[in-house]
């Protein structure tokens, strides 16, 4: 469902509960019932870098076809940092995986994962947080999800690169992965 809210369509999600007389940052009151709209603390990166906003990071993100980096941790504690290809959805990013992967083990020990998008070249700009991960049980979301991801780098699905890797998603041996952010830290030198 989308609404329009301080002039941009969110996309929100409806929960029944009763009317309050303090609000949580992000609801929207409508009868009996309240909409959450999907919240990630954002900040700038660096406190003279001009920062982004939620708009501008939903942009950045689902347009950027540079691969995410993401870090994780291994048993002993020791950090991972694993290039990925990646969707972004929602305020979520999704990103597969062989499923008996490094990352994938990490994963399973410490869902905790940082992660960073940014340019190479200059104006630098980019979007890097925390956030926790999960494995995608749902088959149906994760073939749509690594459809659209495989699409995204590889222009289509019609190569016979995109094909193994959409019947390595069919076979289980390549999950899908979701990474809800906890935050974003955010810098755009193109302002």
């Amino acid at each position: 469902m989308s609404i329009l809210f301080s002039g941009k369509v969110q996309t929100i999600t409806r929960v029944r509960g009763p009317w309050r007389q303090t609000r949580a940052k992000g609801e929207v009151l409508t009868g009996r019932f309240f909409y959450m709209l999907p919240t990630v603390e954002i900040y700038k990166a660096m406190p003279n870098a001009p920062g982004m906003d939620q708009s501008e990071i939903d942009t950045f993100l689902a347009r950027s076809k540079t691969p995410l980096r993401l870090g994780t941790t291994n048993a002993k504690g020791e950090p991972n940092i694993h290039p990925v290809w990646y969707h972004y959805l929602t305020n979520k990013l999704y990103f597969m995986s062989y499923k008996d992967a490094v990352k994938v083990r990490n994963l399973k020990q410490n869902k905790t994962v940082y992660f960073s998008v940014d340019t190479d070249a200059m104006p630098n700009t980019g979007v890097k947080g925390r956030g926790t991960a999960i494995i995608v049980k749902d088959a149906g979301k994760a073939l749509s999800l690594s459809e659209k991801i495989i699409a995204k780098y590889l222009g289509d699905l019609n190569s016979s690169m995109a094909k193994s890797m959409v019947d390595r998603v069919k076979k289980g041996s390549e999950i899908l992965v979701e990474i809800t952010p906890q935050y974003f830290s955010t810098w755009d030198y193109n302002k």
